[in-house]
């Protein structure tokens, strides 16, 4: 009876040792990247407001989440950072959506209530040809100056918040519209509390 324990003690023994090398590893190597700029959200965000990378500080995770968890927007949470212009504190949020598919990463630059800019950090899995059509600046720029709920129309835009989708790419393009929605309500979250970090 013993001999078919045996084997069983030894792979547990094996199995909890490589699991504690492993959690060692991963505490000892790990990199904290929510307060890092990296390069695409840098190229971003001077793509919305202009100046140099240096111009730009990450705001701490821990000043936003709490202001923007009082929010009754429920997809607020998909906001993954807020950058802020270091010379007035202009503000961008990159808000990770759903385009076509999960993981559309999307920088909308928000001042005095309205879009001042978009661009997109990553286009994620969209497809090629079509949803990453919806990265072209002339469709990108057509976000600026909403103030209200930006929607996408698939005719000519009959409104000011009207936005035509971008062709065989409708997914997309409702994507980056309910990021610069989600963007509009992280700005008037943090307005609401202070109005700055």
């Amino acid at each position: 009876m013993m001999t078919n324990v045996k084997p069983i003690i030894v792979l547990t023994l094996i199995a909890a040792i490589v699991s504690a090398l492993i959690i060692t590893v991963y505490n000892v190597t790990y990199v904290d990247t929510s307060g890092i700029l990296t390069d695409a959200q840098a190229a971003a965000v001077t793509a919305i407001y202009g100046g140099a990378a240096e111009d730009y500080e990450v705001v701490p995770t821990d000043t936003w989440q709490p202001v923007l968890a009082l929010s009754d927007n429920a997809d607020i949470s998909r906001v993954s950072k807020v950058i802020k212009r270091s010379s007035d504190g202009a503000l961008a949020f990159e808000v990770v959506v759903k385009g076509y598919k999960d993981g559309f990463d999307i920088l909308v630059g928000v001042t005095d209530g309205a879009v001042y800019g978009v661009s997109v950090v990553s286009v994620g899995e969209e497809t090629p040809g079509l949803g990453t059509k919806t990265n072209d600046p002339a469709f990108l720029d057509n976000f600026k100056g909403i103030s209200d709920e930006a929607v996408i129309v698939k005719s000519a835009p009959a409104a000011d918040n009207e936005v035509q989708a971008v062709t065989s790419a409708t997914f997309s393009s409702k994507g980056v519209a309910k990021a610069v929605n989600i963007a509009l309500d992280a700005y008037r979250a943090v307005q609401q509390n202070g109005g700055a970090f």
